[in-house]
């Protein structure tokens, strides 16, 4: 597991990006769900109004099927306030480790910065010495 720790880090920004996108498409399947709820009861309570003596017959079953898209739908909207709290959890996870990395990829550049810069003086150094030395 070789590697420095901006690009670990680097890399659980990317798996924690991964994982941020599949409770957000999550979210979006309860939301289509809960739309698609929505319509059934419309459609259900245009049948009930119907004045069609086919849907008078049936409008028990019908209330029975809108009392059980009701309570699909309540919980659908437990899921769905729960699944947004998830998304902006692993936002801000994801967030929190970019700006780790970010930093730990700026201290790793500096310290090559300063290490190439103590090269160059030790180089420096070496040379102004052997030239002053007396042969």
């Amino acid at each position: 597991m070789s590697g420095s720790r901006a690009q670990k880090l680097a890399r659980l920004v990317r798996v924690q990006r991964q994982i941020e996108r599949m409770s957000e498409t999550e979210l979006s399947h309860i939301v289509r769900e809960q739309a698609a709820l929505d319509a059934s009861q419309d459609a259900l309570v245009q049948a009930i109004g119907s004045f069609d003596p086919v849907h008078a017959s049936m409008s028990h079953q019908y209330a029975l099927r809108f009392q059980r898209l009701s309570a699909q739908t309540q919980q659908l909207a437990g899921m769905k306030a729960v699944q947004e709290k998830r998304v902006l959890i692993e936002k801000t996870r994801a967030d929190r480790l970019a700006e780790q990395a970010s930093a730990a990829a700026e201290g790793e550049d500096r310290l090559a910065q300063d290490e190439g810069l103590l090269d160059l003086l030790e180089s420096m150094l070496g040379a102004s010495l052997q030239g002053t030395r007396p042969a």
